[in-house]
């Protein structure tokens, strides 16, 4: 039996509750039993209502998310994974002491090894202090010692989770960065790099006919030249990168952000406040990101921080251009270790300037014809059936 974890709702919207529901379906497919550990929906959260019915035969359990519960309970039983979460993997240790473990989130590594399991393979989606750490620039003196408390706090638990599991990353730099943060004595810990997959029936290229109708369905400009951001609206994004950008480039490109966070009400104030209210749209947190992809003339992560970064084959599957900053301007991504260069324009300096430099060059230079090749080689390499043989191996 596989047991999966996740810490969020199964049909929340995010990278790493889809690479759980995709691993769900092709351990299915291989008829193979099932059961996921996830928490119970949050108030107000966004969910994928494409995603609300599990494949039939999966085994769930929910647990209430412990910080709603209690703050004190929560720091109790913190090196354990949670109150309630362990309980959950002590009854399924009970019933299958021999279940492989598939998590996505140190909480639930915790829990499992409390529970008794040792067969875990934890696939880290990020380091907590470096995705914290990005938080704290440009946050009021309350939200950084918030975010300070829980740096030390998650930080504390997630270094502890890495020492209890085989770990899995998506990148050599993701595997560079945890092999740091390990403690001295796990410095020289087998850290396996894998991809992920990627869904060929949502991600391919549109017509001229298809991206049309798909922007008059999406109520988006239909003769503009559309910059597509898919992501949390978070500091670590470098979001105000690419509104800067905006103002610097011509009337008729339009910036499309795709997501939700806790900055957004600040960029729309932003936004407000420089006249860009009709070149950026604001369009949430939505399950069909595909069709937003499909729909634009070119994708845009001016992202500071990010262990992988899945937005990135979505786009090049899609036949976008991308447009990113260089390594060489100082940001820690593992954009050019994904074998798509062809497709990106990098933007030589840490500044707007820059960036707009690079989409004016993307939207003119990056060889349409050739951006067809990558598509294929990201259907080719990003394949979920290949993770989880390798998670399993």
């Amino acid at each position: 039996m596989i047991i999966f974890g996740s810490q969020a709702h199964y049909s929340a919207i995010g990278g790493v509750e889809n690479s759980i529901r995709n691993l769900l379906k092709v351990a299915m497919d291989r008829s193979q039993p099932v059961t996921l550990v996830c928490r119970e929906a949050l108030l107000n959260e966004s969910l994928d209502a494409s995603a609300a019915v599990l494949p039939n035969g999966v085994v769930l359990h929910t647990y209430r998310n412990e910080g709603e519960i209690n703050l004190f309970r929560r720091l109790r039983y913190l090196s354990v994974g949670g109150e309630r979460v362990r309980a959950i993997y002590r009854r399924l240790y009970n019933e299958n002491p021999t279940a492989r473990v598939i998590v996505r989130h140190h909480a639930h590594t915790l829990a499992a090894y409390s529970a008794g399991f040792r067969d875990i393979r934890y696939l880290v989606p990020s380091l907590t202090v470096r995705q914290l750490s990005a938080e704290l620039v440009g946050s009021s003196l309350r939200q950084k010692f918030t975010l300070l408390a829980r740096m030390w706090i998650d930080g504390w638990a997630q270094k502890r989770a890495l020492t209890r599991a085989s770990l899995f990353v998506f990148s050599v730099s993701m595997k560079r960065d945890v092999s740091r943060y390990l403690p001295t004595t796990y410095q020289h810990k087998n850290i396996c790099v894998v991809k992920p997959g990627i869904d060929q029936t949502r991600f391919y290229p549109a017509t001229l006919e298809e991206k049309s109708l798909l922007r008059a369905r999406l109520k988006l400009p239909p003769e503009k030249n559309l910059l597509l951001f898919v992501g949390r609206f978070s500091q670590g994004k470098g979001i105000e990168y690419f509104l800067q950008a905006l103002q610097i480039l011509p009337d008729d490109y339009i910036a499309v952000l795709v997501g939700e966070g806790d900055r957004q009400l600040s960029f729309r104030h932003r936004v407000e406040s420089e006249g860009l209210a009709s070149r950026v749209v604001f369009a949430g947190a939505t399950s069909r990101v595909d069709d937003y992809y499909r729909a634009c003339n070119l994708f845009v992560m001016p992202t500071i921080t990010e262990s992988f970064g899945q937005t990135f084959i979505e786009a090049a599957a899609c036949e976008l251009p991308i447009v990113a900053f260089h390594r060489a301007t100082g940001v820690v991504t593992a954009t050019h270790e994904m074998g798509l260069d062809m497709a990106i324009e990098y933007a030589t300096e840490l500044n707007s300037e820059a960036l707009a430099e690079a989409v004016l060059k993307a939207m003119t230079l990056i060889p349409k014809g050739g951006l067809e090749m990558v598509s294929d080689y990201v259907h080719r390499c990003y394949r979920w059936e290949v993770l989880l043989e390798q998670l399993l191996d």
